[in-house]
Formats: C-alpha cells, sequence, structure tokens
C-alpha cells in the first residue's frame, strides 16, 4: 500500500501462475528441440516465445490471438530486416538500427495507467532491431532467423490461445480482495486518527495523500482488469463500482471529522462494526463468492442503527456504507464466457488508425538518438554484448524524465539482485542441458510477475536473459558485463532525456494541475446538480475522474524539480493539491447529505464552479494572473470555501513559479 501510495505499482493480486507456467512449456519446448536437432538458432525462436508472451493481453482468446499474431509477424519481419541490414557492415547496421527503431517506437502509445500492463508488441519488435543488429546473416541467414522467430512465437500462440487458453477467475477474485482490503485499512486509519488524543497533522496528511492515492489507484486498477481481463464480468464490475461508493463515503467521513471534535462513541462503535463487515466481505470473496446471508442481515442491522445517529453525516455516510454492501447480494461471481464475449468484438473495432501525437514522435526520435549512439559507442570501444546496454536504454526511456529516472532505478535494482542469483547458477558451469532446465523455471517467474512489479520482474529477468544469452552466444565475465552495459545503457537514456527534447516541466505540471482542476471541479458541479435527480452515474464518473487528475498531478508534482525560490514554489504546489483534496472531499460530504431543497440556487452555484474552472485553467496555461468570476453571497458552506481556498491556492502557485505578470483588477 506504501508503494501505490507512492505511485510506484505493486500489484500482486496480478500473479499469474497459469500464464507462467505456459510460458514455460513453450520455451522449455524449443530450448529442447534447439538442443535435441543441434539448431542452436532455434534458440532465437525460444525468445520470440518469450516475447510473445509479454505481449499477450489479457481478455478473450480470439483478442489475445489478434494481439499475438501481429507481434508475431512485426516481429518476424524486423528482426529479419535488421539482421540482413547488419550484413553490410557498420554503417549500414547503424542506419537500419535508427530507422526500424524509430518506426517501432512510433507504434507506441504512452497513454497514462495505473498499475503495470502487458508490453507493447512494437516496443518489443524494437528490442527484436536490436538484438538481430547484433546478429548479421546474409539474406538466406536472415530469412531463417526471421522464420524460427514466427515459429516460436507461432508455438507460443497455439499453447495459449488453442490449447491452454485462459478459464481461470483467480485475477478477479484477488483483485476483489486487494480493493476491499485497502478500504479496509483506509478504515482502521481514520479509527486510529479519531481516537488519537491529539491531533497528528502528519498522520492525517499521510492518511489524505498516500492512503487515499492507494486505494484510489487499487479501484482505478480494479476498473481495468474488469475491462481488460474479465471482458467486462458485470459482477465483478459492480463489486468494484461497490468499493468506490465505500471510498466515496470513506473520504466524506475523513473531511467530516476534520472540521469537527472526535466522533461519539455510538459513531465509534458502529465504525468498528463497519469493520468487521468489512473484514467478513472479505473473507467471502476470498472464498470465491461475492456475499452471504449473514453479511446481509449484519449489514441490515448497521444501517437501521447508522439511521438513528444524532449526527447526519456520520449516519447518512455508515447508512450508505451498508446499502452498498447489501447490493452485492444480487451479483455471482461466476467466471465470464470469454469465448462468447470476445467474438462479439469486431476486428474493426482493434483498428484505429491515429497519427502519432507530438509525444510520441518526439520520443521516437528521443529513443532511436540514445539507442544509436549506444550502438556505436558499443561498437567504437568494442564492448562485448553491447546489445545488452543497447536494450537497456531503449528500455529506460520514458516521455518524462522524472518516470526516466524511476524506472532506472527499479531496473538497476532488479539486476543487481538479479546478478547475484546468476552469479549462484553460473558457479558450476553448467552444460546446455543444465542451463535450459534452469531458464525454464525463471522464464515461468519473469512472465507470472510480468505485471506485478518491473524491479521483481528484472530480478527474475537477469538471470533468464544472461543464461539464454550465454546459451546462444556464449562469452565470459557475464556479470560484469552485464553491470557495464546496463550502467552504459541506463546513461545514454538519462543523457539524451535531459538533451533530445527535454520535457518542459512547467508545460507538464501545467497540463496536470489544469486536467486536475477541471475533473474536481466538474466533481464539485456534478453533485450539485445531481441533488435533484436519481441517476448518481454521472456523478459517480466524475468522482472517478477527480480522484485519477488529482493522483496524475501528485505524481507530477513528486518529479518536479524547482529552480530559484524552489522553497515557496514547493510549498504553493502542496497549497493546490491539498486544496483540491478538500475540494474533492467537500464534494463527497455534500453527496452524503443529498441537500436538494435550493435547486435553482444549486444550479446557479454549478455554473459558477464551471466558470472558475475555466478561469482556473486559463491561468494555468498562461501563467497570468486574470479577474476570475465574482463569488456568490450564497449559501457559503463548505465547499463553497473549498473552491475558493482552490482559487487562492492557484494564484499562489502562480505568483512563485509562474512567470507572467500579474493584470490588475484580478478578485476571488
Amino acid at each position: 500500500m506504501w508503494t501505490e501510495g507512492q505511485a510506484y505499482a505493486v500489484a500482486p493480486e496480478q500473479l499469474d501462475i497459469i500464464d507462467g507456467v505456459r510460458a514455460a512449456i513453450s520455451i522449455g519446448l524449443l530450448l529442447a528441440c534447439a538442443i535435441g536437432f543441434d539448431l542452436p538458432d532455434l534458440a532465437f525462436g525460444a525468445v520470440a516465445a518469450f516475447w510473445t508472451c509479454l505481449c499477450d493481453p489479457f481478455g478473450g482468446s480470439w483478442s489475445r490471438f489478434q494481439t499475438m499474431a501481429k507481434f508475431a509477424v512485426l516481429g518476424a519481419i524486423v528482426f529479419a530486416l535488421s539482421s540482413f541490414g547488419a550484413h553490410f557492415g557498420t554503417v549500414a547496421a547503424t542506419v537500419t538500427l535508427f530507422a526500424l527503431v524509430a518506426l517501432c517506437c512510433l507504434g507506441r502509445s504512452y497513454v497514462p495507467a495505473f498499475g503495470p500492463g502487458p508490453a507493447q508488441g512494437s516496443f518489443i519488435s524494437a528490442i527484436a532491431v536490436v538484438i538481430g543488429v547484433s546478429t548479421p546473416r546474409p539474406l538466406e541467414g536472415a530469412v531463417e532467423l526471421g522464420g524460427y522467430f514466427l515459429l516460436g512465437a507461432a508455438v507460443t500462440i497455439v499453447i495459449s490461445t488453442l490449447i491452454w487458453p485462459n478459464h481461470t477467475n483467480a485475477p478477479g477474485r484477488l483483485m476483489l480482495v486487494m480493493i476491499y482490503t485497502r478500504l479496509r485499512t483506509m478504515l482502521s486509519a481514520l479509527i486510529d486518527l479519531d481516537q488519537a488524543p491529539v491531533t497528528d497533522s502528519a498522520a492525517w496528511l499521510q492518511y489524505e495523500t498516500l492512503t487515499r492515492r492507494a486505494v484510489r489507484i487499487a479501484i482505478e486498477r480494479g476498473r481495468q482488469i474488469v475491462a481488460r481481463r474479465l471482458l467486462g464480468n458485470k459482477s465483478h464490475g459492480h463489486a468494484v463500482d461497490v468499493a468506490a461508493r465505500l471510498f466515496a463515503v470513506l473520504i466524506a467521513l475523513g473531511q467530516h471529522r476534520k472540521g469537527s471534535e472526535k466522533f461519539a462513541g455510538d459513531d465509534v462503535l458502529l465504525l468498528r462494526d463497519l469493520d468487521e463487515l468489512l473484514r467478513q466481505v472479505i473473507d467471502c470473496l476470498d472464498s470465491g463468492a461475492m456475499t452471504s446471508d449473514p453479511i446481509n442481515q449484519k449489514a441490515s442491522l448497521l444501517h437501521s442503527r447508522a439511521s438513528e445517529s444524532p449526527n447526519k453525516v456520520f449516519g447518512r455516510c455508515i447508512a450508505g456504507s451498508a446499502i452498498a454492501l447489501m447490493s452485492l447480494a444480487g451479483t455471482s461471481s461466476s467466471p465470464p464466457r470469454q469465448e462468447t464475449e470476445s467474438k462479439r468484438v469486431s476486428p474493426r473495432t482493434l483498428r484505429k488508425p491515429t497519427m502519432p501525437s507530438s509525444v510520441v514522435w518526439q520520443q521516437a526520435l528521443r529513443v532511436t538518438t540514445a539507442v544509436t549512439a549506444c550502438h556505436l559507442i558499443g561498437i567504437w570501444f568494442d564492448v562485448t554484448l553491447s546489445y545488452w546496454g543497447t536494450i537497456a536504454t531503449l528500455v529506460v526511456m520514458q516521455p518524462a524524465l522524472g518516470n526516466t529516472w524511476a524506472r532506472v532505478i527499479e531496473r538497476a535494482t532488479g539486476t543487481l539482485l538479479g546478478g547475484l542469483v546468476t552469479a549462484v547458477l553460473l558457479m558450476g558451469s553448467p552444460g546446455d542441458i543444465m542451463m535450459t532446465l534452469m531458464i525454464v523455471p525463471l522464464a515461468a517467474a519473469v512472465i507470472a510477475l510480468r505485471t506485478v512489479n518491473y524491479a521483481l520482474f528484472m530480478i527474475f529477468l537477469t538471470p533468464m536473459f544472461m543464461l539464454l544469452s550465454d546459451l546462444i552466444r556464449p562469452a565470459d565475465d557475464l556479470i560484469l558485463l552485464r553491470a557495464v552495459n546496463e550502467s552504459l545503457g541506463a546513461l545514454f537514456g538519462v543523457v539524451a532525456s535531459i538533451l533530445v527534447f527535454p520535457t518542459n516541466e512547467r508545460v507538464a505540471i501545467s497540463d496536470a494541475l489544469r486536467a486536475a482542476v477541471s475533473a474536481n471541479m466538474s466533481f464539485a458541479a456534478s453533485v450539485l446538480r445531481s441533488s435533484h435527480r436519481s441517476d448518481l452515474t454521472e456523478t459517480a464518473k466524475a468522482q472517478a475522474d477527480a480522484g485519477v487528475g488529482s493522483s496524475r498531478a501528485e505524481v507530477a508534482a513528486a518529479g518536479l524539480s524547482f529552480g530559484k525560490g524552489a522553497a515557496a514554489s514547493a510549498d504553493s504546489l502542496k497549497g493546490i493539491l491539498s486544496a483540491l483534496r478538500n475540494v474533492c472531499g467537500a464534494s463527497a460530504v455534500f453527496e452524503i447529505l443529498g441537500n436538494g431543497d435550493h435547486p435553482g440556487i444549486d444550479g446557479q452555484r454549478a455554473d459558477h464552479y464551471q466558470a472558475m474552472s475555466s478561469a482556473l485553467e486559463m491561468q494555468l496555461r498562461t501563467w497570468t494572473l486574470r479577474d476570475l468570476p465574482k463569488p456568490l453571497t450564497y449559501p457559503d458552506d463548505a465547499l463553497d470555501q473549498a473552491v475558493a481556498d482552490l482559487a487562492l491556492a492557484v494564484q499562489a502557485f502562480i505568483r512563485s513559479y509562474g512567470s507572467g505578470s500579474k493584470i490588475p483588477g484580478g478578485h476571488i
């Protein structure tokens, strides 16, 4: 939970042992054939099988087949072309590397997401180009290599989609257990904060930042798992929606508690009963069911007791939680029928050709330049296995410099520990058969961990890749060579990120803050309008968008380096983030209260919030202070105050970090 609060995703619920076993079978079969039939180049087919497993998307067999087949064809083509191009010498190899890596990178997308996902085929194809360039062959040999690549990918596709397709419901079960465990942790933290003898501002800050962000990330990742892995399973999707509702209630309770005295004794008992109810729900989910009769009975009793609470906000929050948990009774945890659902997906809907955005083509040129430079340095200094360093450069580079540094650290950590594992495995100078027997379980671990955490993934990938490289192209001092090449690759990745199309931090933080302001103000406006209608779907989506926007702004702020006036700029940025959380919390409280007595006034307030949002977004875009909409004289409640505080925080940040001059006449 701490790592998710820090925006470094660790998703243990995505451990997929079945995927790992399938990968081990594919890779082991191809390596066995390479050794048994004395076809060393067939080991490249094992590499292709491994890459195909990395690209294996979640979902039904048909969509998985399409994605993996596209990668197989693309990878085989660029692998053969790069090998053939390198046959003509250093200059031709360099030109081939530059051209093919650039094309592959242009096919890659960089959409922010919560949690790791399958590797993109175009990205893995770029790695195939690097290895192909390091394996120069004439036309016949290059075509043969491409054929082995295609064969390895085909073996994996057949095993994964025809012989042993996905039928397990474990990822969905583990995902729900993880989300509801996060919610229970958040509830326990709130109880502890309420019962503390003195107010601990640092603990409250952690609760409102790390704890809330971790729960939000878990819920949003859960939505992605439902859509990608579970094919939109309605029961799991509803359970995630219930979790989102409970999350909104906990936000409202926290916001209410900060503005008032300790909860009464009876209210604390209700909180503890809700905590116990969540524990039982988690146990039920872990058993494979959604709910049980005892849970529904306890939830109904909790609802009745909460309705009698003299604390209006508190009572409605607990009662709303009980109703949400009772709604789980109408769902079933049976797994979806994957084949039926997957066939509904039209191939046309999978193809959405679009022109690469500026982020994509700038990143493609940045990566290609760094990869080419690392390749040339490796040749110039005659670095053994220099393609390792080139691959490291390709992998660590991200559009944002802060993300590149994070990937370098994760990769370095995983490589260091993986190198120690490799040293132990190589102590006995194993032969080809023994190395194959070690590679196969390592490959299973790598694929099983591919969407859990990148550093964990690297711990097992490092020895697997080193042993496989040694099997294909034996070399001495593997540990030292790995360290040298990884350092060289990381160096070029970081330097290129700084020098080639460097990220404009002002633009990056401006974009993140504008998106967060827009989403949170839209949520505030939505709760005002939703208090006069029964359909809360739009409000629920607005709240999810507000949470996502705030999380991404916090992540962007974490990697921001301030120049002159660093302390003032950092404090003012923290002020915006805190104000955004207050707007979200006040909106959640307003939604729980359901105050719909003044539809005309609430409509005007919603319009005012939208106008305020547009004005603040313009100020963040232009870095100038302009007139803001005049404040309403009514009703001046907590939500209005939170919006006014956000406007003040935005203007304070622009004064300390922006460069524009103030335009006279600005007011709030």
